[in-house]
């Protein structure tokens, strides 16, 4: 009978061991998938940003000045928690001032840094940044 508990203990010590080798790995896969969602949403927000900033430019095309294009858009990123202050020259309006039916596009380049993965994204890659892309394009009403 000692022995059947003895290799019961045993098997115990076991799965402790597994689990703490299993366990980094985990906790890596874990964070990634946080980030990757912050990822995500801050590229949702400034696609959303530009889209903003591209209907208001489209539909008030005639009476609306190019500094009030580029507010809508950095309110818009400001609203969703994105500090303004990291995105210096990253927004283009191209073609805000066109004639009706012409396209206006916005787009928005923004640095998006990763805090976490920052040391192991610059040792694998030799940058500790992305920049999250994106662009709207209206046709002028």
């Amino acid at each position: 009978m000692s022995i059947r508990v003895r290799g019961t203990w045993g098997r115990r010590g076991q799965a402790a061991v597994e689990f703490a080798l299993v366990l980094p790995f985990l906790l890596v896969m874990l964070v990634g998938i946080i980030e990757f969602g912050r990822a995500w949403n801050e590229h949702q927000v400034i696609t959303d940003a530009a889209r903003e900033a591209a209907r208001k430019a489209a539909i008030f095309n005639e009476s609306i000045t190019y500094d009030s294009v580029l507010n809508t858009a950095v309110a818009s990123m400001t609203a969703a928690g994105i500090n303004p202050a990291r995105c210096n020259n990253c927004i283009t309006i191209t073609d805000w001032d066109a004639v009706s039916g012409d396209p206006v596009t916005v787009a928005i380049d923004l640095p998006y840094t990763f805090t976490f993965f920052g040391p192991l994204v610059k040792w694998s890659t030799g940058q500790s940044d992305i920049t999250l892309r994106t662009s709207f394009t209206m046709r002028n009403e």
